[in-house]
């Protein structure tokens, strides 16, 4: 009885995973990371800072933006700006389909974390750097400095890697 007992012990644990892990597997984030609704954003404490994308994107400096007076509505998200040029910039960006270039790459998630099929990883606006025509984040300036060790290698699978999550529904808008 006791071998039975066990046995019925160690499926029901083997069963409880299954069901975990089939959880976890169907667990869904956003296509785009945002905060308080307002993309590029990070949360400090309770606060969501903005930031510009246009200033990080043409100027390669990380601005922090003003919702207040400049900011544009695009995909379901407050996008803010520290400038109205760059306001405008982001505006004149925006394709008849809704794609603009200004929006990070793999939505703001970690770019890093994209690698390694990690949806739930963040990415840091205060990281933001260019690569090509892309506006790239990590989690934080030691994870960017991993990434950009094989920036050719890590952009593929990252990009690979964000498509299969939103072909298989694990990101959504």
């Amino acid at each position: 009885m006791t071998k039975i007992s066990s046995l019925l012990t160690s499926l029901t644990s083997f069963t409880v995973l299954l069901v975990s892990l089939h959880a976890t597997a169907q667990e869904t984030h956003p296509i785009i990371i945002n905060n308080d609704d307002i993309g590029f954003s990070r949360k400090d404490g309770e606060l969501t800072v903005p930031y510009d994308p246009v200033a990080a994107f043409d100027q390669h400096t990380i601005a922090v933006a003003d919702c207040s007076q400049f900011k544009v509505e695009l995909k379901g998200l407050s996008w803010c700006f520290s400038t109205a040029e760059n306001a405008q910039a982001f505006s004149a960006a925006t394709t008849a389909e809704g794609e603009n270039h200004y929006i990070p790459f793999g939505g703001g998630h970690c770019a890093l974390g994209l690698v390694f099929n990690n949806l739930a990883a963040r990415g840091d606006p205060r990281t933001a750097v260019r690569i090509g025509n892309h506006l790239v984040l990590n989690g934080n300036f030691d994870v960017r400095a991993r990434f950009l060790t094989d920036t050719n290698t890590n952009m593929t699978q990252a990009a690979t890697n964000f498509q299969s999550a939103i072909s298989e529904g694990k990101l959504i808008d």
